[in-house]
């Protein structure tokens, strides 16, 4: 068995401080964050990191989309080559403080120890650099699509694209950059792996009683928007029968989304997210409502099949209810199956460190998908209490945070010490 990696409890220490420090920025009464990428909360927390990363040694670059990178390089002797490690600092309005920022932090902690050992020959290095990435707006919440940075980053959403997109108040991605200070022109370097840590926002691995777990996959989405027109009729003297309700018609939309996977054996899962209505006044029937729609599943069929479903539901609901239904846009996520070859290395590492780990799933959508269509992909979860994120109730112990930098050191030692073929 290999010795195991020895780290510096000083480097832990620094894990739960810096997570610490991230839960001020944008603090909640209710003990999370309300960070919505690009924002004046997420600014302090952007601000907070680079200057980290420039205290550390590390070399900042922020590129068009305001992905921070941060360079450290490990090896100029070695071929042009960089290990990626990070996470995102956006949240969900009102949600928690481990989401994305743990990865961020572990990311940051994480470079400085594998600088560390590799400087004083403990394990053995064939990568140049190895960078922080911090990822814009993964959450989807202010701006969508989500995983908006790692996204555009992959290549797959055009710099236009990406500018263009604009949140409630049409304050546009790339003002909303530009008024914070993050609209950057830098050119990272390209990525030959990616390593992610994310809290599990599951109970797997509570139920198994475990701290860490490797994700081999992750499930597929289909994200539609529905426009849903009636007409505005006074509430009280228009007669119920001539009625073009959209809002009744909405909520038959939902109740039947809701019921497509109660019916499908928790092999589906579907959402209503978001609802906006018009005029949105008591004593106005509603004559426009806009639904964010959601199927997860690890099927592509079944998700194709949930589109062909609610397309028909949605004529029958129109005919109905005298209401037109159309369809605003569609995002596709396909399942990701993430690098096998590392992940079976990784595990190797783990069992020999006596780090004791689980294969997962995932039904949460994370940036390390994007990666994977670029360059080999890592995910590692973290114990989440009870399951429970996006909310201010989220948590995860420090004795968790401790184990899952252990298990982070663990992989990107292996990950260093031996370059996997792209």
């Amino acid at each position: 068995m290999a010795e195991p990696v020895v780290i510096k409890q000083t480097f832990k220490e620094d894990v739960l401080a810096l997570m610490a420090r991230y839960s001020e920025f944008g603090a909640t009464p209710e003990g999370g964050v309300n960070r919505l990428a690009a924002s004046s909360e997420d600014k302090d927390a952007r601000n907070f990191l680079c200057q980290w990363l420039e205290n550390h040694g590390f070399t900042k670059l922020i590129d068009p989309a305001g992905n921070i990178f941060g360079v450290l390089e490990l090896d100029p002797s070695q071929p042009d080559t960089s290990l990626f490690c990070g996470s995102h600092l956006d949240s969900q309005p009102h949600g928690g403080r481990f989401d994305g920022t743990l990865g961020v932090v572990i990311a940051c902690v994480a470079g400085l120890t594998l600088k560390d050992m590799i400087d004083r020959g403990e394990i053995e290095n064939s990568y140049r650099n190895y960078v922080v990435a911090c990822w814009t707006s993964e959450e989807g919440a202010r701006f969508q699509p989500s995983l908006l940075g790692s996204r555009f980053f992959a290549g797959n959403l055009s710099k236009e694209d990406a500018w263009s997109l604009t949140d409630e108040e049409g304050i546009s991605l790339k003002q909303a950059l530009s008024d914070i200070g993050y609209l950057g022109t830098d050119t990272p370097p390209k990525p030959d792996h990616y390593l992610e840590v994310h809290i599990e926002q599951g109970k797997k691995l509570e139920d198994a009683g475990l701290s860490v777990g490797l994700v081999s996959s992750s499930w597929g989405a289909r994200k539609l928007t529905l426009s849903i027109t009636g007409k505005p009729d006074h509430t009280g003297p228009t007669p119920m029968a001539v009625r073009k309700d959209a809002l009744l018609a909405a909520s038959r939309v939902i109740v039947e989304v809701n019921g497509l996977a109660q019916r499908s054996k928790d092999d589906l899962h579907s959402s209503v997210g978001r609802l906006n209505v018009e005029p949105n006044s008591p004593n106005t029937v509603v004559s426009k409502a806009e639904l964010w729609i959601e199927f997860r599943s690890a099927d592509e069929a079944q998700l194709n099949a949930a589109e062909e479903w609610l397309q028909t539901m949605s004529t029958e609901i129109s005919i109905q209810t005298g209401c037109e239904i159309t369809q605003n846009s569609r995002e596709v996520r396909a399942v990701v199956t993430f690098d096998r070859t590392a992940n079976g290395k990784i595990r190797k590492t783990l069992d020999s460190a006596a780090i004791p780990n689980l294969s997962l799933t995932t039904i949460a959508g994370h940036d390390a998908l994007q990666l994977q269509s670029i360059c080999p992909s890592t995910l590692m979860f973290v114990r989440s209490k009870d399951g429970i994120s996006h909310t201010p109730d989220e948590f995860t112990s420090d004795s968790d945070i401790e184990t899952a930098f252990d298990a982070s050191i663990a992989a990107l030692s292996a990950l260093v010490s031996q370059r996997l073929p792209m």
